[in-house]
């Protein structure tokens, strides 16, 4: 072989050895995701997207926005929510579980409040090919006194794993 090709020749299986395995094993999914929050005489369904990275096998980071309506006409809570989920996968099933924190804001008439949001999240994940379809509950807990009290929220979704 002559000298030349050597090190191109090596510098591919490098990158074939190092980027491989991490593509084959996936970086992450995207997920748009449909919610019904409690108590439910307070919200109406909302919906949100979440991206989450799987980089780390077991470990799971993960960003999340929500809008979810009031059940009155002038009322709505917008929400962008960080996470790390504990995540083994099991074949095509991803059971996870975890915190998050993030930020939150209510309108309610001409009245607004801001504050922080913790979520402590129970869900599972279905991966078929390119496919993934999730669902999961999350316990709600918004600082202050917000406008409105939410307690939990329950969600299904379904994306694109990368």
């Amino acid at each position: 072989m002559p000298g030349s090709r050597r090190p191109r020749l090596a510098a591919v299986s490098l990158f074939l050895l190092t980027v491989g395995p991490a593509a084959a094993a996936g970086a992450g999914d995207a997920t748009l995701f449909a919610a019904w929050p409690s108590p439910s005489d307070t919200w109406a369904r909302g919906y949100g997207a979440t991206l989450s990275s799987t980089w780390f096998q077991v470990v799971n980071l993960e960003a999340e926005a929500a809008r979810i309506p009031a059940q009155t006409l002038d009322g709505n809570m917008t929400s962008f929510t960080g996470s790390a989920l504990l995540a083994p996968p099991i074949g095509f099933l991803t059971p996870y579980g975890g915190v998050g924190v993030g930020l939150f804001r209510q309108t309610l008439g001409s009245a607004s409040d801001t504050g922080v949001l913790h979520v402590t999240i129970l869900g599972a994940k279905v991966k078929l090919g390119l496919l993934v379809v999730k669902g999961e509950y999350r316990r709600v807990s918004l600082s202050g006194t917000p406008l409105l009290l939410m307690n939990h929220r329950v969600s299904l979704g379904a994306g694109v794993s990368f």
